[in-house]
């Protein structure tokens, strides 16, 4: 029965996942079955002792990382004698660190607890001080900057030099395999189908909404970035090439804290923010407040070949924009543990931003000689006001027996953005003179993007071995979106509609979906199977001519994941999933024509259809010392691709729209270096990719097939104890697309951070795009026109960020450190 819900071809896949689910089952019953005994758990125990002296050490801290969820499920501390012991453990691989205050760490290989070996001496763990001078001690810790999972690579971009000063954007720009293109589109292996989320939680503005709100999210807001290129069916199966969550700084664990960043550049740059936070007994505060002001001025050209009249024509366009937004953001966080198996939280996410926007184009129209046969320009000024709000209220509970939960989530999130904005157009002598005003226009436009969402998580074991998860998730997400324009009729002296850009339309999807997933461990393999049924149910409806296109749909997401741990350094993984790209309301659906200028307009499509992707990752990863190297072919198969076309008419005007091509596939692979170390640290990346488009159901000459690959490195020389020196450098190469091509793309820029005060106080040099290659050319063959174009923001210049760190040093509490003991 469950077969009528997948997309085409996908039962054969599903019903894999089944057999091997129940193969998951078949091995925890039997893994029950030799355990007919309940234990209390296993247990690792040690001492700490001083590489000097041998004199122990008390108030180490011993940390224990399961292998299987990367979760850290104890913290204990070495007694007066040094001695530790590790409690209540269920069987399982586990990671150990030992810390304490000016000494260095020491990691332990991964140790195996079972049912038929509970017990771990890992024996007399020896600390070496760390090298002192005579003078004040000052001591120093730094938290792994990345991390790479079978499942997902962390990047931990808090304390990143080339961040500072900087917006979210410039975070992700630091992140390998991730991109953030002239226009603050975030994409991931080349691909713009990616769904950001906030905290886990996906965010339902569309990517140029969702741009700007990044664009206005301080960097000093962000801890860590995590990249899902493959999510579990535990996952939204939205995004083509997976998602991108980024994790906000919040929940100390101890006392008060905070903390103070202020910047300023040479590009008018202004930053300004702080954060505290407080803990009292079960209740944990936290709130930080970000002021940014900045000043993006950007360069546009087009240079067009009219192939459609004899002789040829050209229009040579070249436009200049400039924006200075001010941004408020606001968020806070509240935990309160009223037991010791339940907590309850509350986050806020509040921002408004108010810009100035002005574009001015000049358009020149050549004859096939070169010469001059017309000249014109035009004026745009518009004020575009953002708020944007997110709140969320979750309770988990834990039950006795570890890992045992049940969590549930209400979240709302409310969105306004636009504003007010007028045209003037003239027409040029040869020599620039005005001759006369040809348009005056003004222009009002809103979107309220909103989502109000429910979502349960529940996950048990089943063995020691097996686990189970399961859960809801409802979501009702509605796009309310107005443009009214009026044009000034001179016969009226007045302002009077223009029906051909008028626009009112409510956008609608309601989305229902259950999951289920089976973890488990057998020998050296993890395994993991899951299947995730949905039902959507959409409507467009448009005001203005009170039509309405309904679209409702069930669909199948099975995923799967295969990691076998080869020895303590190396592992292998193999993960499948499917995911969907459903179509937007605005810049797909909409059949409106939307003025970039009266020559360039674009066109949404009612009748798109989402996407279906089946994507299949290998992944092969090794670690010596502090070396790991990550390696991951990928194939994914895309059906019903939603690809942007371009068209021109006898009157020379260009029309961009979208249509659905019958398949695309991307098959290539990531290769992935991080090096963790006193002297030098950080990491370097790779990605090259083909794409083949099958277009041939919409017209012939529109298949693709191209190659592009990307590079990217951001090392950290720690030139002393004080002082730190990071680059940044990323280059892609050039692409074929569909009707045309894509030049190479480079970015470069570095930091140096001065450490003041004990590493309480810290100065940042940053020098942003000092070549000034901040630029995208991109070219058109068509029948009809051959086109190039090209975009530039100027944002070389320097930033200088002073941060203050307050009172005790934060500690990030994790929601998976609230666990019951074992029975």
């Amino acid at each position: 029965m469950l077969a009528q819900y997948a997309p085409p071809g996908d039962f054969l896949i599903v019903r894999s996942v089944a057999i091997a689910t129940l193969m998951i089952l078949v091995v925890g019953s039997r893994a029950a079955a030799q355990d007919t005994t309940k234990t209390n758990g296993g247990e690792i125990h040690g001492s700490v002792m001083a590489a000097a002296g041998n004199a122990p050490i008390a108030g180490a801290t011993i940390e224990v990382t399961s292998s299987l969820t990367g979760a850290t499920p104890v913290r204990e501390s070495s007694t007066p004698d040094g001695a530790f012991r590790i409690q209540n453990l269920a069987p399982g691989r586990y990671r150990v660190r030992v810390r304490a205050i000016g000494y260095l760490p020491h990691d332990f290989a991964p140790i195996e607890i079972s049912s038929a070996s509970p017990s771990a001496d890992v024996g007399t763990v020896t600390l070496t001080a760390a090298v002192t001078q005579l003078g004040p001690t000052v001591i120093t810790g730094q938290r792994q900057d990345v991390r790479l999972a079978p499942d997902r690579n962390t990047y931990v971009v808090g304390d990143m030099p080339t961040n500072k000063g900087g917006t979210a954007l410039d975070v992700l720009r630091n992140v390998p395999s991730v991109d953030v293109d002239i226009d603050n589109i975030v994409s991931l292996r080349g691909n713009s189908g990616v769904i950001v989320q906030i905290n886990g939680r996906p965010s339902p503005l569309k990517p140029a909404q969702l741009g700007n709100f990044l664009a206005q999210l301080s960097a000093d807001m962000v801890d860590k970035v995590e990249v899902i290129p493959n999510p579990s069916a535990r996952d939204d199966p939205e995004g083509v090439a997976g998602i991108i969550n980024i994790v906000l700084k919040q929940k100390t664990d101890v006392g008060t804290s905070g903390g103070l960043t202020v910047a300023g550049g040479t590009t008018g740059h202004v930053d300004v923010g702080g954060n505290v936070g407080v803990q009292r007994g079960p209740l944990t505060l936290y709130g930080s407040y970000g002021f940014m002001r900045d000043r993006r001025p950007r360069r546009d050209s087009i240079y067009r070949q009219n192939l459609y009249l004899s002789p040829l024509t050209y229009l040579d366009e070249t436009g200049q924009r400039m924006q200075v937004p001010l941004m408020h953001t606001l968020t806070g966080s509240a935990n309160y543990q009223p037991g010791e198996h339940d907590e309850i939280t509350s986050e806020i996410v509040f921002s408004t931003r108010n810009q100035p926007d002005s574009y001015a184009v000049g358009y020149r129209e050549l004859d096939a000689a070169g010469n001059l046969t017309a000249r014109s320009d035009r004026f745009t000024s518009a004020r575009q006001n953002e708020s944007n709000l997110e709140t969320t209220l979750g309770y988990k509970h834990s039950f006795t027996d570890k890992a045992h939960s049940l969590e549930g989530e209400l979240r709302l999130f409310r969105n306004k953005e636009g504003g007010p904005g007028s045209v003037i157009a003239r027409d040029l002598a040869p020599d620039g003179t005005p001759m006369d005003t040809s348009a005056l226009e003004k222009q009002t436009s809103w979107e309220r993007p909103s989502e109000n969402s429910v979502k349960l998580d529940y996950v048990r074991p089943l063995t020691d071995l097996v686990r189970l998860e399961t859960g809801y998730k409802g979501s009702l997400q509605s796009y309310h979106t107005t443009l009214d324009t009026r044009v000034f009729d001179a016969t009226q002296s007045a302002y009077v509609p223009d029906p051909t850009r008028i626009s009112d339309f409510t956008y609608r999807q309601v989305v229902n979906a259950a999951y289920g997933m089976v973890d488990a461990e057998a020998g050296k393999f993890q395994l993991q199977g899951g299947l995730r049924v949905e039902h959507a149910a959409t409507q467009f409806h448009l005001n203005t001519s009170n039509t309405t296109y309904d679209n409702g749909y069930n669909s199948l997401f099975p995923s799967a994941l295969v990691a076998y741990n080869i020895d303590d350094t190396h592992q292998m993984k193999l993960s499948y999933s499917t995911r969907i790209r459903r179509p937007d309301d605005t810049d797909l659906i909409d059949p409106t024509a939307h003025y970039a200028d009266p020559l360039n307009l674009s066109r949404g499509n009612p009748y798109l259809k989402p996407e279906y992707i089946r994507a299949l990752e290998f992944g092969m990863q090794s670690t010596a010392n502090r070396t790991t190297i990550q390696v991951t072919p990928f194939f994914r198969r895309t059906l019903d691709a939603v690809r942007t076309l371009r068209t021109i008419d006898t009157a020379g005007v260009a029309t961009r729209t979208f249509a659905n091509v019958s398949t695309s596939d991307a098959y290539g692979t990531d290769v992935t270096v991080a090096l963790g170390g006193e002297r030098v640290s950080g990491f370097a990346g790779a990605s090259g990719f083909r794409q083949v488009s099958n277009a041939a159901n919409l017209a012939p000459g529109l298949s693709a097939s191209t190659f592009g690959w990307t590079a990217r490195t951001n090392a950290t020389l720690h030139v002393s104890k004080t002082v730190d020196l990071q680059t940044l450098l990323f280059y892609q190469a050039p692409m074929t697309v569909e009707q045309g091509k894509n030049a190479s793309r480079t970015r470069f820029s570095f930091a140096v951070r001065q450490k003041l005060m004990q590493d309480k106080m810290s100065l940042t040099l940053r020098v942003i795009d000092p070549f000034n290659t901040s630029r995208e050319t991109n070219t058109t063959i068509d029948p009809r026109f051959f086109q190039v174009s090209q975009r530039s923001r100027s944002i070389r210049g320097l930033l200088l960020s002073a941060n203050w760190t307050l009172g005790s040093a934060p500690k990030v509490r994790k929601s998976e450190d609230l666990v019951g003991p074992d029975n």
